[in-house]
């Protein structure tokens, strides 16, 4: 007897999901590294100055926060929507008011936008820092891609 995920039909738009209804992105694995790399620092740097009482509070600090957000981080697209959860906050926009998509180059990261009401001015800003596949690169170039429209500053 077949399972019903095998019945699954795949929808017609070029962002196809799985059954479960969404696809999650969680960060690259060099960002990954560096996040447990730098909360493993942290925790012996705490464990190392025990006898200061602030300083190893502080790194305890950090070392849970450097270690959890690799797990917390994500982008989350779903039939509806595009969420992207940063560690203390979530932020969504609506697939079908999605208009345009831009990327901008600043100097630590490029920032993937997606454009959603123009006349709301509507926007989901999502760091590239993603461990994006091919499906979401399909959808991407499906909308109008605003990154080229911009004139070059040399200031």
């Amino acid at each position: 007897m077949p399972h019903p995920k095998d019945k699954y039909e795949e929808p017609d738009h070029p962002f196809t999901l799985g059954p479960e209804g969404a696809k999650v992105y969680r960060l690259n694995l060099i960002y990954r590294d560096y996040h447990l790399a730098v909360g493993a620092a942290a925790v012996l740097g705490a464990v190392y100055a025990y006898r200061l009482v602030v300083l190893p509070a502080m790194l305890a600090l950090l070392a849970v926060y450097m270690i959890a957000r690799p797990f917390v981080m994500a982008v989350i697209v779903d039939q509806s929507s595009v969420t992207f959860k940063g560690t203390f906050s979530a932020r969504s926009l609506q697939r079908s008011s999605i208009t345009a998509v831009e990327t901008k180059h600043t100097g630590k990261t490029d920032t993937l936008i997606l454009w959603g009401n123009v006349d709301e001015k509507e926007k989901l800003a999502i760091p590239a820092l993603f461990n994006f596949d091919e499906a979401w690169n399909n959808w991407w170039s499906t909308y109008r891609d605003l990154s080229g429209d911009k004139p070059l500053s040399l200031f």
